[in-house]
């Protein structure tokens, strides 16, 4: 099972934008109208102040009338998930084949992330067919500071980046990660674009990840992860090999794609 994220601190003096947010993301596949009188209940706002967001959502192209006395999100709302799809597609499409192929000869969950913020997302994934899984969804957060796929991440951050987010998550440097965390450690990630975890999302789990790049810079990472009774230390450096490999070869086409749509 994964672990859950630990919460950001909160912005100062966003209280009125975080209630704008709140509102307009409670328009759903499940729900996707409401009523100011709904709004208002569901979010223990006064209804004044629900007219009033849900007049600037309109102002703004975000919200039109639906049926009845209801409001329904529009296609400009809908084009911030075609941006996130878009953003996500050339990542996903390189990466599937060789993510594939990683899993055909591990038989492990194959899983490509990338660093938003404070956290990391499973961007992509294929599912191994034994029973035992890893449990990360698309579009899932995962901690930064816990399991090599989101250490690639964090080991790619600026030092400053870094000190902010442990400023953020004071809990992630407790002494028993202290060691894989600190400057020297994460540098050494950096250098060598690879590592492994031991129980560090799940007990009982063992995983490894590499960084894929583009430019030079990471830009995801790739990994998998199995119950440490299934991997011996033949097969652990066998799966290491073929994630680093895999992790080469997305970054390879990456570039080419890259560079073929500039010439374009």
């Amino acid at each position: 099972m994964a672990a859950e994220p630990t919460e950001p601190k909160r912005v100062p003096g966003a209280e009125s934008s975080r209630k704008l947010l709140q509102l307009l993301l409670s328009f759903t596949v499940e729900h996707p109208t409401w009523t100011v009188a709904d709004l208002s209940h569901a979010l223990s706002m006064p209804q004044s102040m629900v007219y009033r967001y849900v007049a600037l959502l309109r102002e703004v192209g975000l919200l039109d009338s639906a049926s009845g006395k209801a409001y329904r999100v529009t296609d400009l709302a809908q084009s911030l998930a075609e941006a996130a799809s878009v953003a996500r597609a050339p990542l996903s499409d390189v990466s599937l084949p060789y993510m594939t192929a990683v899993r055909d000869e591990i038989d492990e969950t194959v899983l490509v992330s990338r660093r938003s913020g404070w956290f990391s997302y499973c961007v992509e994934r294929v599912e191994s067919r034994q029973p035992v899984r890893l449990q990360f969804e698309r579009g899932q957060a995962m901690s930064l500071h816990s399991g090599s796929m989101s250490r690639i991440l964090l080991a790619a951050m600026n030092p400053a980046e870094r000190e902010s987010y442990f400023a953020r998550f004071p809990d992630a440097l407790e002494s028993k990660n202290k060691d894989r965390l600190g400057d020297e450690a994460l540098r050494e990630v950096a250098r060598r674009g690879h590592t492994e975890s031991f129980e560090e999302v799940d007990e009982g789990i063992w995983g490894t990840a590499a960084a894929i790049t583009l430019g030079g810079e990471v830009i995801a990472s790739i990994g998998t992860a199995a119950p440490i009774y299934r991997v011996d230390e033949a097969q652990r450096a066998r799966t290491k090999q073929l994630i680093v490999d895999a992790a080469a070869k997305i970054s390879a086409g990456l570039q080419a794609q890259s560079s073929a749509s500039r010439a374009g």
